[in-house]
C-alpha cells in the first residue's frame, strides 16, 4: 500500500504542474519559455519540498527539472509542444520518479 501514496503524490505533482502550466499555449516556444517553466516548476518542487512531500538535504536532492534544447528538438517545437521532464524523490520508497509534462506551445518567435 506504500506505493498508492507515492502514485497520489506523483499524480497530484504532475496535475498540478499540468494545469498550471497552460499558459505556455500563448507564448513563443523558446529558450525563454523554456526557462520560465523551468522556474515556475522549480518554485512549485520547492514549496513541495519544504512540506515535506520531497525528501533530500536541500531542493537539488529532491527534484530535478529539465526544459531546454536537450529535451524540446525542432521536431517537437514544429509539433506545437513544450517538454518539461521532471524527477522528484517521494519520501517513500526512496527513489526517483520521473514524468513528463508536455504543453501546447506557440511557434519559436512567434505570438499565438
Amino acid at each position: 500500500m506504500r506505493y498508492l501514496n507515492v502514485r497520489r503524490l506523483v499524480s497530484f505533482l504532475s496535475d498540478s504542474i499540468r494545469q498550471s502550466s497552460t499558459w505556455a499555449a500563448f507564448e513563443p516556444n523558446d529558450e525563454r519559455l523554456w526557462d520560465t517553466l523551468r522556474h515556475s516548476v522549480t518554485s512549485f518542487l520547492t514549496d513541495q519540498w519544504r512540506q515535506g512531500a520531497l525528501v533530500g538535504h536541500k531542493p537539488d536532492d529532491a527534484f530535478s527539472v529539465i526544459c531546454d534544447g536537450t529535451n524540446n528538438k525542432k521536431e517537437t517545437i514544429d509539433e506545437g509542444k513544450v517538454v518539461c521532464d521532471i524527477d522528484v524523490a517521494p519520501v517513500r520508497p526512496g527513489e526517483f520518479v520521473r514524468f513528463t509534462i508536455t504543453q501546447i506551445a506557440g511557434r519559436p518567435g512567434q505570438s499565438t
